[in-house]
């Protein structure tokens, strides 16, 4: 289902109207009573039926469409006749476009619906992209000033972050970058937000994210005194949200431009388990011990 909304294309339906907005409520709702304001299929009537594929425009959203890195929600849009079950949400003009289809009965223009994101998934990403900030900062820290982000994805499953550095990161270098998030994680810091006009953000000391495009008035992330950068994303409120933050991998992806994978949380615990459980059986085969 994914794949078949993913080639929906009538993205360019709605750019056309230039009438439709959408007010984000998804800093603070993960749902919303809400009401129907755009609807398109590929037959291009003004209702879905089960099982077809189209996009819904609401009046107000908790659904974060994707930008910045960060993935666009997916979550469910229900009226009294039907169920939408949303599989990316994507952001055209001040519209925001949830892409999925129905799976139980019909939505139509006009009608009052719940709007829900998937929690569980909502949670998992504002963990990576805080932690993805923080990473950030500790990458500039051990390895220099001349870091700068080449890119990012943050998902529910994982940090994807580009960089530019000359070198491999050694072994030991991920060591105290894995060290000084963590001690900044346990640290509990409060993370807080603020909108700012452009240059007063920027005289602020807060980084511009590359490839990001910045109106006048921008939002401001600041993790303490650790990080401070423009970003219009989700994330947690305390640092110590974020519960346990581990690289897995360090490759590259060009010449000089690397990228780092990391994991946040209840994956990285998982990790640590199954690393764990495989020290143990290596020592027993082995009949060693652990030093």
């Amino acid at each position: 289902m994914a794949r078949k909304a993913s080639q929906f294309s009538q993205v360019e339906n709605i750019e056309l109207n230039h009438e439709l907005r959408s007010l984000f409520l998804g800093y603070k709702d993960l749902d919303a009573e809400t009401k129907v304001i755009g609807l398109f299929s590929n037959d291009n009537t003004k209702t879905i039926e089960s099982g077809e594929v189209g996009q819904v425009v609401l009046e107000q959203t908790p659904f974060y469409a994707e930008s910045g890195g960060q993935v666009g929600d997916t979550g469910s849009i229900e009226s009294k006749n039907g169920l939408f079950e949303v599989l990316d949400t994507q952001i055209s003009g001040d519209a925001f476009i949830h892409i999925g289809t129905v799976t139980r009965g019909s939505i139509s223009m006009g009608d009052k619906v719940n709007a829900t994101i998937n929690p569980i998934k909502r949670k998992s990403i504002t963990k990576n992209h805080t932690g993805t900030h923080m990473l950030h900062a500790a990458l500039m820290n051990v390895l220099g000033d001349h870091v700068q982000q080449r890119g990012s994805l943050v998902d529910d499953e994982k940090i994807r972050f580009d960089f530019s550095h000359f070198q491999a990161v050694s072994k030991d270098e991920i060591r105290q970058i894995e060290v000084q998030v963590n001690e900044k994680i346990e640290e509990n810091i409060e993370v807080e937000t603020s909108i700012m006009n452009h240059d007063e953000a920027m005289d602020s000391g807060a980084m511009a994210l590359f490839g990001e495009k910045y109106g006048e008035k921008v939002r401001v992330l600041d993790v303490g005194d650790y990080s401070k950068e423009l970003c219009g994303g989700t994330h947690v409120k305390n640092t110590s949200d974020i519960g346990l933050f581990k690289i897995t991998t360090e490759s590259s992806i060009s010449s000089g431009t690397r990228r780092i994978e990391a994991i946040t949380g209840d994956k990285a615990l998982k990790w640590a388990e199954e690393t764990e459980f495989l020290v143990e059986t290596l020592t027993e085969m082995l009949q060693t011990r652990r030093k």
